[in-house]
């Protein structure tokens, strides 16, 4: 008789790896560097190379955090970012699910510090940190205007970077 694969003991599908590391591929994109980690995701920062090069931050739902509730909850966040579209809020690209069958989503890469170190490190007066401070509710009004609530607004989640010689605020992790 032929012999079966199935019978075999020798696996024809590829095993998945389980934790994600830099040098890996998700979909289109490869893994560069660990650059955050919250209550149920990691955040790469990784390069994708088809069909635009760029690099961006993707997010992917920590191994063992899976639940149905916890996806849920991941699908709402990504289904949320990808509804806005404003100047200090990062911007959702794409989404998927990995090998594993975790779902992640891929956001432009946002580069700065958070807020209260900017404004520190820049000496920054009263005037112009409450100018940064309206940026950041310019953002958040616009969520709240999308029916979505910002769960961790906090220094570290608003960044400030410096575009055409100006501070310029990105709210990011909704």
């Amino acid at each position: 008789p032929a012999l079966d694969a199935r019978d075999s003991g020798i696996s024809t599908v590829a095993t998945a790896p389980l934790i994600e590391r830099p040098g890996q591929k998700i979909g289109p994109y490869k893994l560069l560097q660990k650059i955050g980690e919250g209550g149920f995701g990691v955040v790469f920062m990784a390069e994708q190379s088809q069909p635009v090069a760029r690099k961006v931050a993707l997010k992917i739902i920590k191994l063992g955090m899976d639940t149905r509730q916890v996806v849920a909850r991941f699908e709402q966040e990504r289904q949320a970012l990808a509804l806005m579209d404003h100047p200090h809020i990062a911007k959702v690209l794409d989404a998927g699910a990995t090998a594993t069958g975790r779902p992640y989503f891929v956001m432009e890469l946002c580069h700065g510090e958070p807020i209260t170190q900017y404004c520190d490190a820049h000496r920054l007066s009263i005037p112009q940190r409450l100018a940064l401070f309206r940026q950041v509710c310019a953002a958040v009004q616009h969520a709240h205007l999308k029916g979505v609530i910002h769960r961790d607004l906090k220094p570290s989640n608003i960044l400030v970077s410096t575009e055409e010689g100006e501070p310029f605020v990105r709210v990011i992790d909704f």
